[in-house]
């Protein structure tokens, strides 16, 4: 549950966030500091071509189809399908994203039964960081702007260590 300060430093920086970004629509000769590949801060023009998003869902192996999915146009006189009630799968693997303005740069799927920790999402990281360069060129050379949540293996010593290299 989010406390109101909370919700306020959200809107606080939602709103800086869409100034930028208002900035950048009038003005393209406007400059945003931004995190560099070495972890120092340099000028990037476009603050939101540099912005890449990471999350992590469970994904089931098997989703049953909802009625309405599975609504056939029939005759009235065709006989009545039988349909068996299917569960959810207890299966799931973890899936971690990434993405940007451009689109997905990374699927990372773990084996079934595992769950991310800090040295997977450290590792994740770096494969991340190959896909950049052959997927977004010259991306890393401007800085990367990574935005991922605060759970505990986003936030452990281990990983904030990585995040500046």
């Amino acid at each position: 549950m989010l406390t109101e300060d909370h919700k306020l430093q959200r809107v606080e920086i939602s709103q800086r966030l869409l100034q930028r970004c208002q900035q950048d629509n009038e003005d393209e000769d406007t400059t945003h500091i931004g995190v560099g590949p070495g972890g120092d801060f340099q000028a990037n023009n476009n603050f939101f071509d540099n912005l890449i998003t990471g999350d992590e869902t469970w994904v089931h192996l098997n989703t049953p189809e909802t009625k309405r999915d599975s609504m056939t146009w029939k005759h009235p006189s065709s006989p009545v399908t039988k349909k068996f009630k299917v569960q959810r799968s207890t299966a799931k693997v973890m899936a971690t994203v990434f993405w940007d303005a451009k689109g997905v740069i990374l699927l990372d799927i773990l084996p079934q039964g595992q769950c991310i920790n800090a040295a997977r999402y450290c590792s994740t990281l770096d494969r991340l960081k190959e896909a950049i360069r052959r997927k977004r060129p010259g991306l890393l050379r401007r800085g990367v702007v990574l935005q991922h949540d605060n759970a505990t293996p986003h936030s452990t010593n281990l990983t904030q260590q990585w995040l500046p290299r």
